[in-house]
């Protein structure tokens, strides 16, 4: 079989689930076109480049850069048995590898065209070289950190969470963002890539340039990515993984069971610790102390107060990190339980005990990454009303690990992750953002988190509880996602009882 053939072969196998080729256009596209010029904007006030199109440029490599490590990992995870068996059957790991590594260039070449066609229509591209150059080594980078990733992490929700780990970090403290130069920053994937699209000499970059070291990253991201799946391509050996398969008593034990699955897996709770600590304390580090304008509801009047830039960024991103982890916990919680829920329905589990067993391990995930969010957060900024700053928090909490639950139901896995990638970051964090203009967008009222984020806002700046409507939305938003997270899963359920 030649490499052509197989990649075609790999490449159809990504397929036979359409959406996830639509999204991958889709996702892009929308990203860029809603977050460019607010991003951009951000992004000048704090980061010191006066050219807007320049600014708006690294927005299309960070879409197409999160799809490209996204598809890459799951391109590898998915088809870890089938490679090798490949291997087993005489095929070289070289041919496999190259084929995987063709099939996943040109999924990430589908997303940088996306997102580079958006961000002409949204901004203009000032640079086509540049913004194409910079788009692609973003996307080739990820590619190759999403194989790496993909070829060592044998578990969807561990690897899934490295990924988004990784790009928020890299993303949300780069110099676009971040602004500045902090020494850690220079170790981060896209670096040196951003300063690229951004014209902006580094002046450390040494002998080889800016444009060496990004190119260095490309090639080294895609080198050790190809050795590790090398290494990790071999011949098949087969083991046999046996499955084990009153209504308090029946709640109580499905619970029990989600959680005792959840515990033995310790990675992902260590992600779930370490991206808060890292991405909100690594927040405040960068962010200048500079001036804010933030409308705020106080004694029933409407007022626009200047506040630091350090403490606004502080209590925004609490509720941002919280809806990108929660959306993830209900994404695969009950992803990774569909099969087995079916069963326990025949078992004589009624759905709805079925449901709020997988619901609660859902609220424990999300009150662990509330509580951890809440404590680093603590360390730098204290809000004006610290018990409804805690509750808007666990509202959006509650509410993203609910979406997650309908998101993966219709979207699958990888398409679930794509639009978990999305839909955080449009809704809280840049519909609800107060960071970019002093109140938020009105499209935004329209969106989960609208209610929540009002409501921490409120409370972070002012001593009283002026939001009563805002609550108000966010109870509606609430009960009707638990409604429809609930026919959702019964469907998902029932269609599951007549599988092995």
């Amino acid at each position: 079989m030649s490499k052509l053939v197989l990649t075609r072969t790999f490449l159809t196998e990504f397929g036979r689930r359409p959406l996830n080729l639509i999204l991958l256009v889709v996702v892009p596209v929308l990203f860029v076109a809603l977050t460019a010029g607010a991003l951009a904007d951000f992004a000048e006030a704090i980061g010191g480049i006066g050219d807007s199109e320049l600014l708006s440029g690294p927005t299309a490599g960070w879409a197409a850069s999160f799809l490209a490590g996204v598809s890459g990992f799951f391109h590898v995870l998915g088809a870890r048995a089938a490679d090798s068996r490949l291997v087993t059957a005489g095929m070289a790991r070289s041919r496999v590898l190259a084929a995987r590594l063709a099939s996943g260039t040109l999924l990430a070449v589908v997303a940088a065209g996306g997102a580079l066609v958006a961000l002409a229509l949204r901004t203009g591209i000032s640079d086509p070289l540049r913004a194409i150059g910079g788009t692609l080594m973003f996307a080739l980078i990820y590619l190759g950190i999403g194989v790496l990733i993909g070829a060592v992490v044998r578990s969807e929700v561990n690897g899934s969470l490295i990924v988004v780990f990784v790009w928020m970090l890299d993303v949300f403290l780069g110099p676009a963002m971040g602004g500045g130069d902090v020494l850690v920053g220079r170790f981060f994937p896209s670096h040196f890539v951003t300063l690229v699209m951004l014209d902006a000499v580094s002046g450390h970059a040494g002998p080889i340039g800016d444009l060496g070291w990004a190119l260095v990253w490309v090639v080294g991201s895609l080198g050790l990515a190809g050795l590790v799946f090398w290494a990790n391509t071999g011949p098949v050996r087969v083991i046999d993984h046996g499955r084990r398969p009153g209504a308090w008593r029946r709640l109580a034990a499905g619970l029990r069971a989600g959680l005792r699955d959840y515990r033995r897996n310790r990675a992902m709770w260590v992600l779930i610790v370490l991206l808060p600590v890292f991405f909100i304390s690594l927040s405040f580090a960068v962010t200048p102390d500079q001036p804010a304008p933030v409308e705020l509801v106080e004694g029933g009047e409407t007022m626009i107060r200047i506040l630091s830039m350090a403490d606004v960024h502080g209590a925004i991103m609490v509720p941002i990190t919280i809806a990108f982890l929660a959306g993830l916990a209900g994404l695969f919680v009950v992803q990774g339980s569909l099969q087995a829920d079916g069963r326990l329905v025949l078992a004589g589990f009624r759905i709805r005990e079925v449901l709020a067993a997988r619901l609660g391990v859902i609220a424990l995930a999300a009150l662990l990454i509330s509580a951890v969010s809440l404590a680093i957060t603590a360390v730098d900024f204290a809000p004006a009303d610290w018990a409804w700053f805690i509750g808007g928090n666990l509202a959006v909490g509650a509410t993203y690990g609910l979406i997650g639950v309908l998101v993966g139901a219709v979207f699958g896995r990888l398409g679930g992750l794509y639009v978990m990638f999305l839909l955080p970051f449009i809704d809280v964090g840049l519909a609800q953002n107060v960071m970019f203009s002093a109140a938020p967008p009105e499209w935004g009222a329209y969106l989960p988190a609208r209610g929540s984020v009002r409501i921490l806002v409120d409370a972070a700046f002012t001593p009283t509880m002026d939001e009563l409507g805002a609550l108000a939305l966010a109870g509606i938003w609430f009960l009707a996602i638990v409604a429809a997270a609930a026919w959702v899963f019964g469907r998902r359920a029932v269609a599951k009882m007549s599988l092995p």
